[in-house]
């Protein structure tokens, strides 16, 4: 990409003298390139609204600065005159006549910040893999292509994932841009069979579907990978799957619930055993949205439950970058069955945003800080707010100081609007999103530059989640916190708010069960979620249409009451825009309404009260501490399984980085184990290991054979090029491919669920090295009842300070490599 190629193209096309400025976004770029030309084609965008409507002059000088300061540059304009007192720090050097940027920022904000975000003086963090073996293995590359994985996370995640045995679910946390739709892409082509990914926005289903046919190899990309959402034809996809050539279909939970003819063709694939996978993308949303306007979210547990009684082999995988503590007890609750659950845990904290806390005196004052920040800070922008009044004041407070081309999305949008902004917003046809906690969630934008909160979020983990919305290319981008003294006490009322008292509880369960509409089936209630309270008191919903406040607050007491096990929810009917809940009763004092009772529902409510005030606090002392303690310490405390980072905050401007000789895997791993089958155990006879004599060019092909009787894992310092050119064709079984320092970590924290079953040992090097090959070998997997250890190596080599040669350290037998190899394979000798 040549910048002073494209810096001169923008300036003739600014100045009417080029007719077209042609910006392609989706050529391979770097992330600093991509984020340059995205910078180019928003200028190019509000020149073009601001040529036919000269009301956007200050969105185009927002443009311009982002455009100026990114490229570090300056151009002439010939027809555009800029006042030298602008808000926008847009200077005009007198001598060469060419207009400028300076960053002339308020001085509450750290320039060094700002200046990195800009890509000015910024080095990346600094990341290490200590040199991990990233190579993958036939069945990854027969799929994809790729020969090697981006990072060991992404390596032990996709191995987590297809490792997965029938019926199990495997819960996955891999950062934000660690490649984790390659589980989706490699899950889905394991084997033959349908693979349901639920994703909450359509612009994330149509970037999965876009990714999904490029990477995988397959002839008939279009017969087979799907996406659905409002707009698009239906009959393709059902066909598709009733003839069983659909693959991989990405879908919301709400056309998974309420359009019958999915609901009818899933059911049928899944009874004819050709529904292989589930997938839940950011699965946190099930917790955090499912019990507000995203429903259907919790209808999927019940959904999931009808599936598996009767496809008991079913698979599940959630999918997310971080889960609070609290948020995985409630997922393993919904999606374990028989305690047939697999944590795979690579989390981490962000490296991206850089954290600034911004005390304004007053809400007067608070307005005028966010208007500079606004006009001042990288672009593009989201300014997240607390209730959908306040985006709207927002946006017309901005738009009385010049600034038009913004947009509002909260949880009063509607869904078909829903779709156009995020649509407009991921094509870069604006920069501000004014927004409520409704936004931003698996939408696929990837630059952007400013998280800015005009208020402060309840909890740590609702705060980190908008955060997130920037830097998803790995780029620097800054997290802004602007608050004034009242907010403290606003978001503790909308705390308080949040959790209804024992007594309204109480009122709306008895409203709604013994209401003459929940109709009664045997053991099972069918619970209309929009009946009204018994009591008279108006009670608001945060983020949502009034009309709906009624079925929320039910929903709300139906999911508490599951979460602590007094009800289980066995389905979940879409009824219009209700919900009928069929429940079962665990706890029978819910068919009472006594003081028993009473004294049951306060301990469940006190519990979520001493949740959402504990988790306040943290964040309370976090705005306390600003300048004195790092920032980021609230995300170390409130995700419990990822280590200490933080690219810059208040209270320092280097970056901390916790993590750096931090080993991917967060949690042990111990089950469940590969079971070997009758015909590997044959090779072994009565011994658990063997050794066979395989040269260089012998290994290749020895290790193909092997992989045919689902050879598991194979330890080696050499680089087998088992990948390119192999003719051996996958039956489903991933290879995990390690060297020694990768199996001493794993087995630092007893990872046997990735080290078991049928594993091989490549010894190469000098007496030496083949020694402590097999010293750690046998320390780690020698006499494991789950493992058959075949030790394959050259020659006999002779180890002088024992006296002994290999095979004297090995009980077992040694094996010529024409028996692994002949067609009958499988006879002792």
């Amino acid at each position: 990409m040549d910048e002073n190629t494209l810096v001169k193209q923008v300036e003739e096309y600014l100045n009417k003298r080029r007719e077209d400025l042609t910006v392609d976004v989706d050529i391979d770029y770097s992330s600093q390139d991509r984020f340059k030309m995205r910078t180019i084609k928003r200028l190019k965008y509000i020149f073009d609204l601001y040529e036919k409507h000269h009301k956007f002059y200050n969105d185009f000088l927002i443009a311009l600065r982002d455009f100026l300061l990114v490229f570090r540059t300056s151009i002439h304009l010939d027809e555009i005159v800029i006042s030298p007192n602008n808000a926008f720090s847009i200077n005009k050097d007198e001598y060469s006549g060419k207009y400028f940027a300076s960053y002339q920022l308020p001085a509450y904000v750290n320039e060094t910040f700002v200046k990195q975000v800009y890509l000015e003086g910024y080095h990346a963090s600094r990341l290490i893999d200590k040199g991990y073996d990233l190579l993958t293995d036939p069945l990854v590359y027969s799929i994809t292509g790729f020969s090697k994985f981006k990072t060991m996370n992404q390596k032990l995640a996709v191995y987590g994932a297809l490792n997965t045995p029938d019926g199990y679910t495997t819960l996955v946390s891999l950062p934000t841009g660690g490649g984790k739709s390659l589980i989706t892409q490699t899950l889905a082509y394991q084997s033959t069979g349908l693979t349901v990914a639920i994703v909450p926005t359509v612009s994330l289903a149509l970037d999965q579907v876009r990714v999904a046919k490029e990477i995988i190899h397959t002839q008939n990309a279009d017969e087979e990978i799907f996406h659905y959402s409002s707009g698009v034809e239906a009959s393709p996809i059902i066909n598709a799957i009733k003839n069983k050539t659909a693959r991989l279909l990405f879908i919301s939970p709400e056309a998974l619930i309420k359009n019958q003819r999915f609901a009818d063709a899933i059911k049928t694939a899944n009874q004819q055993r050709y529904l292989k996978n589930i997938i839940i993308d950011e699965a946190h949303i099930v917790v955090d949205w499912g019990a507000s306007f995203r429903v259907d979210y919790q209808c999927l547990e019940s959904w999931r439950r009808k599936l598996m009684m009767t496809n008991p082999g079913l698979r599940t995988l959630l999918l997310s970058a971080t889960y609070e503590r609290s948020c995985i007890d409630i997922l393993k609750d919904f999606f374990a069955t028989d305690d047939k659950w697999i944590e795979i845990r690579c989390d981490a904290l962000r490296h991206e945003p850089r954290y600034m806390l911004i005390k304004a005196k007053s809400f007067t004052d608070k307005k005028r800080k966010m208007l500079e920040l606004v006009e001042k800070l990288p672009h593009p922008m989201i300014v997240y707010v607390t209730r959908p009044s306040d985006a709207e004041d927002i946006k017309s407070y901005l738009s009385e100081n010049g600034i038009n081309n913004i947009r509002t999305f909260t949880g009063l949008t509607s869904s078909t609007k829903r779709e156009q902004l995020i649509d407009e917003w991921v094509n870069d046809q604006f920069e501000i999103m004014i927004a409520t906690s409704a936004f931003g969630v698996g939408v696929d934008k990837s630059d952007v530059r400013t998280v800015l909160h005009m208020y402060i979020p309840q909890n740590p983990n609702a705060y980190y989640q908008e955060l997130g919305r920037g830097g998803r290319d790995k780029l620097p981008c800054l997290s802004v916190m602007c608050i004034c003294p009242e907010d403290t006490t606003i978001t503790f009322n909308r705390i308080n708010k949040k959790v209804l008292t024992t007594e309204k509880i109480i009122g709306r369960w008895d409203s709604m069960y013994n209401s003459p509409l929940s109709i009664r089936i045997g053991n099972y209630t069918n619970i209309n979620t929009s009946i009204k309270p018994k009591y008279n008191v108006v009670d608001e919903f945060d983020d949502a249409p009034v009309s709906d406040t009624d079925m929320n607050w039910n929903i709300y007491v139906l999911l508490l009451l599951r979460r602590y096990n007094m009800i289980s929810i066995m389905e979940v009917l879409p009824q219009n825009d209700n919900y009928i809940f069929v429940v079962s009763i665990n706890d029978d004092l819910l068919r009472t309404n006594d003081s028993v009772l009473q004294q049951k529902i306060e301990s469940v409510r006190t519990q979520e009260w001493d949740y959402y005030n504990e988790a306040f606090k943290q964040i309370k002392k976090a705005i306390s501490q600003s300048g004195k303690s790092c920032w980021s310490e609230m995300f170390y405390e409130t995700y419990d399984k990822v280590s200490e980072f933080c690219a810059g905050c208040d209270a320092h401007d280097e970056a901390i980085e916790g993590d750096f000789y931090e080993f991917s895997l967060k949690r042990p791993v111990t089950q469940p184990v590969k079971q070997l089958a009758m015909d590997q155990l044959a090779l072994f006879g009565p011994a658990y290991e063997m050794v066979v004599y395989a040269d260089e060019k012998q290994r290749v092909s020895l290790i193909e054979e092997l992989q045919k009787k689902r050879l598991s894992v194979l330890i080696t310092e050499s680089d087998l090029k088992l990948n390119e050119g192999t003719s051996a064709s996958h039956s489903g079984n991933s290879l995990l491919v390690i060297d020694c320092s990768e199996l001493r970590d794993l087995m630092s924290k007893s990872c046997y669920y990735y080290v078991s079953g049928l594993v091989a040992i490549v010894y190469s090097g000098e007496e030496g090295d083949v020694y402590n090959q097999l010293k750690m070998v046998r320390q780690y997997l020698s006499n494991k009842s789950f493992i058959r250890l075949i030790h394959i190596i050259k020659e006999n080599v002779y180890f002088e300070s024992l006296n002994k040669v290999f095979t004297d350290l090995i009980d077992g037998p040694v094996m010529p490599i024409n028996v692994i190899c002949s067609k009958e394979g499988g006879q002792y000798v």
